[in-house]
């Protein structure tokens, strides 16, 4: 009966620390309300991406030009976004400073980013294989 009881206590223990472990590992790091949270984040990061390879596909014959243009749509970015320059700069250095929810942050924007490729490529697929009288 003592015996029963021991192996009662260990398994109940060990349970509790396997919840207490598993608990410990899910935990997230959460950003502060004063920075701009994950999902504005990669919304914006994304948006600068998007800006980004617009540019670089724009014929200017100078390297400033680009980088003019560029400056441009990142002002445009923000502005959409309610923020300025030095609010977008002071959350872009938390989460610089904080690379686990920074790879959160571009983890999510790539799998919006193929979630979108895959859209795209499918439309162009119905449309490639669309019947001449249909279109």
């Amino acid at each position: 009966m003592k015996n029963s009881i021991r192996q009662r206590i260990i398994c109940w223990t060990y349970a509790v620390a396997c919840l207490i472990m598993i608990a410990g590992c899910k935990h997230r790091e959460r950003v502060p309300k004063s920075y701009i949270q994950p999902e504005e984040m990669k919304n914006i990061l994304l948006d600068m991406q998007a800006a980004q390879a617009y540019v670089d596909n724009m014929p200017y014959d100078s390297l400033h030009l680009r980088q003019e243009k560029l400056k441009y749509y990142y002002q445009q970015i923000l502005e959409l976004y309610h923020l300025n320059h030095q609010e977008f700069m002071r959350s872009y250095e938390y989460y610089v400073m904080h690379p686990v929810i920074m790879k959160m942050v571009y983890d999510s924007l790539l799998a919006d980013v193929k979630r979108r490729q895959v859209m795209v490529d499918s439309m162009l697929i119905k449309k490639r294989f669309q019947h001449p009288i249909e279109k």
